[in-house]
């Protein structure tokens, strides 16, 4: 029942903060059964601290049988709920059989990246927190918000407050923040890791830089449209497991979350280019890459990216910015950066190795 693990940090040397916390999970999850134990661990802090890998590895370790576990990412939560709710509507009944039919058999939950920016979402986590404190499922939740952070919109942050303080009363809050961001250039033994930055000036279309960094350029002939049934997304190549987009084919459309969760089903690898700075995107697209890199982040897609600005200049603004954008840098910071520069200058020393016909990367 567990997703795809989440591409992680690789597992460096821990500090303190993280030491003690995982001590304190271990005692935890050996020992639920103790009287008055919390309901679970409401794990925050800033980006690329190790809260996922922390909470992953105890979720990993503990003695309970695979079946019985339930990983739920942010966004394949709110798929799963959607899925379940078609055709019911969304009343109060329906939202919680399907929180019961996701939480059957359950006996640990480990709910990563929470976030919430809506009053829908918050609603139906309100719903899955009372759910899982009500059944004492033992539940590691991880997030960069404190809890009184979530939904933070004046308007709308009364519809959190049940779940906020569900968390409050029934889970240890713990705040993990070591003052560094471990996140690196290739930091992570996982597919997202190996993946690169490349940099190709606007509209040159990158050709040269694609070919010095190993990668073939798709033809005009191999553009096709994919998820034909619900947004329709194309592709400027489809190769077995590797999907080439374009960043406007992608991002400045109407795409949704779903649509990435699908296609990170579908593709080991994704290549996207044509990608300009943050303030060349529009303000919609500029969250729609937050939302792809959490799927494929934690789908642990590799991605390379294609871009016109080296990724220290890709972040050019500071207002306008989606709220979790500090989340997609943080991210974005595990892919090898390639310069135009030095790519061509490989290609002309002949370091590089010919590629097969057809290949979409070549060998």
């Amino acid at each position: 029942m567990n997703d795809v693990p989440a591409a992680a940090l690789t597992d460096p040397e821990p500090d303190a903060g993280q030491v003690a916390l995982q001590d304190e999970l271990s005692d935890y999850l050996s020992g639920h059964t103790t009287v008055g134990a919390p309901a679970g661990y409401y794990i925050h802090g800033p980006a690329g601290r190790g809260k996922t890998w922390l909470a992953g590895r105890a979720f990993a370790a503990a003695p309970v049988p695979d079946d019985a576990k339930v990983r739920i990412h942010f966004h394949s939560f709110f798929e799963r709920m959607q899925r379940g709710l078609a055709g019911r509507g969304s009343s109060r009944s329906a939202i919680e059989q399907t929180v019961d039919a996701l939480l059957d058999g359950i006996r640990l939950c480990f709910f990563d990246e929470l976030h919430i920016h809506d009053p829908g979402g918050a609603s139906l986590l309100n719903h899955l927190l009372a759910e899982l404190a009500d059944r004492s499922v033992p539940t590691l939740i991880t997030s960069n918000y404190e809890p009184e952070g979530l939904l933070p919109h004046r308007l709308y942050h009364h519809v959190a407050v049940p779940g906020i303080r569900t968390i409050r009363e029934n889970f240890e809050v713990r705040l993990l923040d070591g003052g560094v961001d471990y996140r690196r250039p290739g930091s992570g033994s996982e597919r997202f890791a190996r993946g690169s930055w490349i940099v190709a000036p606007a509209g040159h279309g990158g050709v040269a830089e694609l070919a010095a960094a190993g990668l073939r350029a798709p033809t005009g002939e191999e553009a096709t449209c994919v998820l034909k049934a619900h947004h329709a997304l194309r592709a400027r190549a489809v190769r077995g497991r590797e999907v080439w987009f374009d960043f406007a084919d992608l991002l400045e459309v109407g795409s949704v979350s779903g649509d990435y969760l699908e296609l990170a089903r579908r593709f080991d690898a994704w290549v996207v280019t044509g990608v300009p700075a943050v303030s060349g995107m529009s303000r919609n697209a500029r969250k729609r890459l937050v939302d792809l890199l959490d799927v494929l982040v934690d789908a642990d897609r590799m991605l390379t990216v294609v871009a016109s600005v080296p990724r220290t200049e890709f972040v050019d603004m500071e207002r306008a910015l989606p709220a979790d954008m500090f989340r997609a840098q943080s991210r974005l910071a595990m892919l090898c950066e390639q310069p135009a520069e030095g790519m061509r200058a490989a290609a002309v020393a002949g370091r590089l190795r010919p590629g097969k016909r057809g290949a979409g990367r070549l060998s």
